[in-house]
Formats: C-alpha cells, structure tokens, sequence
C-alpha cells in the first residue's frame, strides 16, 4: 500500500512537471508566433517602400521611417536571443528532469526487484547449498494427519478424544505461523 501510495505521489509529480513543461513551451511559442507576426510586418513595411517612389517632400519621413525600422529590428533580434536563451534553459531543464526521473525509477525497480527477491526467498530453507521450497502449515498438516493415523491404529481413541488433542493442534499451528512471520521478517 504504501509503494502505491510513493507511485501515486511520483505520478502526480510527473504530472504537475509535464503541466509545467507543457506551459512552457506553450508560452515560447506564442512569443515565436508574435515575433513572427512582427516580422512579417516589418516585412509588409519594407516592400510597400521598395515599391515607392521617394518624393522630395518625404525624404525626411522616409529617414524617420528607416529609423524606426531599425529599432524594430533590433528590438526583434533582443525578442529572438530571448526566445534562444529560454529554450536552452527549457532544454536544459528538461534534461535535468529527465535524468532525475531515470534515476528514481531505477531506484524504485532496484526495490522492487529485492522485495521480490525476499517474497520469492520466504518459504524456502537452505540445506546445504540448496534452497528447497516448503510450506510449513503444510508440514504441520501432514504431521498432525500421521499421528491421528498411527493412535487410531493403535486404538488411543481416548487420547484423539480428549480435549488435550485438539488444543495441541492448535498450537502446532500457531508455532507454525509464528515460525513463518519470524522468517519472513528476518530475511
């Protein structure tokens, strides 16, 4: 539950981060579509005059016109290394966050490869050099059956019938449990 709850966290963290990347280069390109606009105008500007033919009386206009120009073209050259300096720090933002988001899933798979690993490792005891598989409730069963075969072979109905018998049972069952719990959590 609690892995769920980390991996729910670490979803909405990816989530707000691409809202957040998202947003970026929402905003760059709508500052890309604007300076284009511009340009475009500056462009319209600069035929229409071409196709002009400079009158004697506007050629003071046309000095002021040619100096406004170029201020707009200096300001759209100072928007464009703008826009250049944001989208190497959006990339290189966004490489940061990818390298932080690699990380933490190989931390996470690295987690859950060794929680597997001990789940895998709980019900098996090592005899020697070999891990052998073996279900202890399952043992316990298997002994219980062997005793009330051999006492009703025997004819101790009087001990099967007891209440003793029962409660031993029940105990070897609880030893079993607790056995059980104690590896788990050891290993």
């Amino acid at each position: 539950m609690i892995s769920t709850v980390k991996k729910n966290s670490h979803e909405q963290n990816n989530i707000e981060t691409n809202t957040d990347m998202n947003g970026r280069i929402e905003y760059i390109d709508q500052s890309l579509r604007s300076v284009d606009k511009r340009l475009q105008a500056v462009e319209k500007r600069l035929s229409i005059k071409s196709f002009e033919t400079p009158r004697e009386d506007s050629i003071h206009g046309q000095e002021i016109h040619e100096s406004v120009d170029e201020v707009l073209l200096n300001e759209l050259k100072d928007k464009l290394q703008e826009i250049d300096n944001k989208l190497a720090t959006l990339e290189k933002t966004t490489h940061e966050t990818h390298l932080n988001d690699f990380g933490s899933l190989r931390s996470q798979l690295s987690s859950i490869e060794n929680k597997i690993l001990k789940l895998d490792n709980a019900n098996k005891i090592t005899i020697g050099k070999i891990k052998v598989p073996i279900e202890f409730s399952g043992l316990a069963a298997a002994i219980v059956m062997f005793v009330t075969g051999y006492l009703i072979y025997s004819n101790h109905w009087s001990i099967i019938r007891s209440s003793y018998y029962p409660i031993a049972i029940g105990l070897l069952f609880c030893i079993v449990v607790l056995v059980k719990f104690i590896m788990t959590k050891r290993k």
